[in-house]
């Protein structure tokens, strides 16, 4: 394919190249790596129509074509996402609350899509043994946590107790329930908008299935979580820098106003239209817990695995990410 490569990054998970193919015109190139923890695959057939035609006016779920090179690819109108020019101090979390409520509106309309895609869905999840999963990230995990085949896993148990890995398995059990279409990964590394009309294009993946929406709320608020404490630690660490609790405010608020958070406050049992704030902490922890395994997976180990794996016992326990401090 011609045209200037713009960005190229990558971990053994997934490589990533971003060719400029004119004004507001960028192809973007994924191929999966050798990692056992997947960052990149094809989306589910049964999923993608349902995709193109989700969205609302202002967003669009961007779905990639298999490339003729291998891998896949899609077009978009940046190089990169609003989470990378948010970590890359070129924006700042409030500059983009208008995009993130409306980006909550569509996937409350998303949640919606539940009982007429089931019987699809849980077809394309469905392992060996005939049992049906959610989404992938939470399958992979909810066996990690009940095989604990590896080293990483046994320092996991060594770190938290055995009481609190039990407790970890049941709510994966928990939350691996039939519900409305996910995206499965939800952050702002995956919105990416157009600059000219501030159209939200969010990057659907393989991780995409189906299940209850807490895991996708859940998703959202470990990646901010996550956000605050990776821009702590590098050059843009101001105040107005680290405000990523305004984009939790500003995706329920969204969610809400689409009927999915309701008129629940902070203070409630949870975000309105059934989807309880117990479950979306405990997804978030999950989520946690699975982006220590990724991290150890793809790039061994650092100072940001061991200061989470440190935390995580006070995580389990309560001291919850949702919602985000907004002193942040």
């Amino acid at each position: 394919m011609s045209g200037e490569v713009v960005v190229s990054y990558g971990t053994t998970a997934s490589t990533t190249r971003v060719l400029r193919e004119g004004p507001h015109r960028f192809r973007w190139h994924r191929v999966p790596g050798e990692s056992a923890v997947k960052a990149a695959g094809a989306v589910p057939g049964g999923l993608r129509d349902l995709f193109a035609r989700a969205g609302t006016r202002g967003v669009r779920f961007a779905v990639p074509e298999p490339a003729p090179e291998g891998g896949y690819a899609q077009v978009l109108p940046d190089s990169v996402s609003v989470g990378w020019h948010l970590l890359a101090g070129s924006a700042l979390p409030r500059q983009y609350t208008d995009v993130v409520r409306r980006v909550g509106e569509a996937v409350r309309g998303l949640h919606a899509v539940a009982e007429g895609v089931h019987g699809t869905v849980r077809g394309l999840h469905a392992g060996a043994d005939g049992v049906h999963g959610t989404v992938p990230w939470l399958d992979g995990l909810a066996r990690w946590l009940a095989e604990r085949p590896d080293p990483v896993a046994a320092r996991l148990v060594r770190r938290i107790g055995g009481e609190r890995s039990t407790r970890l398995a049941q709510w994966a059990a928990h939350l691996s329930v039939p519900g409305g279409v996910l995206l499965g990964t939800l952050s702002p590394g995956v919105i990416v908008v157009d600059r000219r009309d501030r159209t939200a294009h969010v990057l659907v993946s393989a991780e995409a299935g189906y299940g209850p929406p807490a895991l996708d709320l859940g998703t959202l608020a470990e990646a901010l979580s996550t956000s605050v404490a990776v821009a702590s630690r590098g050059a843009h660490r101001a105040p107005d820098n680290l405000g990523y609790g305004v984009l939790w405010d500003a995706f329920t608020a969204g969610y809400g106003a689409a009927g999915g958070y309701g008129s629940a406050g902070y203070g409630s049992a949870g975000y309105g239209d059934g989807v309880p704030r117990a479950d979306v902490k405990r997804a978030a922890v999950l989520r946690r817990v699975h982006r220590l395994r990724s991290i150890s997976g793809h790039l061994g180990d650092n100072a940001v695995f061991d200061e989470q794996l440190a935390a995580l016992p006070d995580l389990v326990d309560g001291d919850t990410i949702v919602p985000l401090d907004r002193r942040n």
